[in-house]
Parts: structure tokens; sequence; C-alpha cells
């Protein structure tokens, strides 16, 4: 199970995979709470129906790092859920349809929103050392909020500067963040993570954000990401990606080849003239 964030052509990846354990000056009803979110995300993916649903991915670079971001293009996928696995097909480029393979669209690409960020941060192997900051709202709901951090010793947190998975230009990290707990449900609403990247590595920052929120699938309410955020930097260019989740439908064998409802929205790829 693996979060993927890849920046293209170039190309920067950022691979987490995941992690959890301990925690620090916790009261016990701090404590409490948070072994109650731990094994309600531990259970989360197990719970998830298959379904599918729309991702506009829209991206903005600032190639100077002067504050001055200029709009790239904005991707339309196609995300089904099925047997615990995600997989993303690029249904069109600023709709355009399009035949690329999602994870050859070049630049900034994330993959994983779908309990792999709960499950790397919650599970026992990662030794997660949490630090309460305490209460605030996310999305008018009361929410309990920590610090974490995940120790480079116990983190499967990959940064690749290029494509090689391994050499001077792919490293495992440290990271940290904050998550967001719902004080009814105990469910995460808010998850950030920042990369503790050392000095003299190409990829000199990697944050990123996803909010969760109840949506229904098959008549259920489900839990699910309806937001995300990720940005990177390399030496002064930054990327930015803004991430809306929509049209959340149960998942059906028809529904794997019948998209006609999203197709009738993407116009046809340009005559290329040679």
């Amino acid at each position: 199970m693996k979060i993927a964030i890849f920046i293209g052509a170039g190309m920067g990846v950022l691979i987490l995979c995941g992690s959890l354990a301990g925690q620090t000056k916790l009261d016990d009803e701090q404590a409490k709470l948070l072994q109650e979110a731990r094994d309600e995300s531990l259970a989360y993916s197990g719970s998830l129906p298959d379904f599918l649903c729309t991702e506009t991915v829209k991206r903005r670079a600032d190639p100077r790092g002067e504050n001055r971001w200029r709009p790239i293009d904005t991707l339309t996928v196609r995300l089904s859920y099925s047997g615990h696995r995600e997989d993303y097909k690029l249904m069109a480029i600023d709709g355009r349809r399009t035949t690329l393979d999602y994870l050859k669209a070049g630049g900034s690409l994330t993959t994983g929103e779908f309990g792999s960020r709960l499950i790397a941060l919650f599970i026992p192997e990662s030794k997660a050392e949490f630090e309460w900051k305490g209460w605030a709202r996310v999305r008018g709901r009361r929410v309990a909020v920590w610090h974490y951090r995940i120790a480079k010793e116990n983190s499967s947190f990959q940064l690749q500067a290029g494509a090689a998975q391994v050499g001077p230009d792919a490293l495992v990290v440290a990271y940290r963040g904050e998550v967001s707990i719902d004080e009814q449900t105990h469910r995460v609403l808010r998850l950030t993570s920042q990369a503790e990247i050392p000095l003299g590595f190409p990829i000199s920052e990697s944050t990123s954000l996803v909010e969760y929120d109840f949506r229904k699938v098959g008549g259920k309410q489900f839990l699910l990401p309806v937001h995300a955020e990720a940005r990177m930097r390399r030496g002064t260019y930054l990327s930015e990606n803004e991430v809306e989740f929509s049209e959340y439908r149960k998942f059906e064998t028809e529904a794997t080849i019948s998209f006609d409802t999203l197709d009738e929205k993407l116009k046809p790829p340009p005559v290329e003239k040679k």
C-alpha cells in the first residue's frame, strides 16, 4: 500500500508507504481518543465498498519562486476502487480526451488518498510520536488536533528526484504533520504531511494535505477524500496540485466500460498536423 507524488517530466517522485505507534505526553482522555481514531483508521480501508469517482486535478506552477503562479493544466481522472486497490485512468487534459497513462502525463501527480496515508500514520511499525495541539474545527465539525512525527529509521517515506528508485537521487526521510480527528465519530477529517529533507537533495520541499468528509456510495455514508493539495519545490521551481473528488458511485461491472456521462463532457482530441 503506498502513496506516490510524481514530479515529471524531469522527474521527481515521492513515495510514502505506511507506519504508526507510540504517543508522547497525552493525558488519558487524549490517549483514548487517539486510540479510537487509530482503530477506526486501520479498519477504514477494509470497510470501503467498491466504488468509482471523478478526480479533477488543477495544476499550476511558480517557476521562479516569486509567488507568480500560472496554470499548467486540468486533468480529469476516473478513479476506481475495487478489491481494496486504486486504479487511475486519465480521461482528459484540459477537457480534451487523451489515451495517455495517468502516471505518464508528466508534471506533479498524486495517488493513495484512499486509506494509504491513514494506514501509513497508524500502523505500529511507524512508531509515530504524537503531541497534543488542541481543539479546532474542520468543515464545521469539532476536531482534536495532534502534531505527529515519524523518524527516518521507522519511515517508508521515499523521495526520488528522477526515475531511479535507488541511488543518490533517492532516499528515505522522516516526516511530520498534523492529524485532525472528529470528536464524535473518531474519524480523521484532515491529514497533513511534510518531508524532512536533508540539504543538498534536489527536492527541497514536499508537503501535502488531504481532507475527508462523508459521502454516499450505494445508499450508505462513508468517509471519503473530498479535497487534496500537494506542493513540491525543486530549486526555484514550485509546483502545486489542487484535487477535488466528486461523483462517487457504486462500482458495477458495466460501469468499468460505460462512462457516457463523463465522456459527453470531454472534447475529442485535436487533429495533429504534420
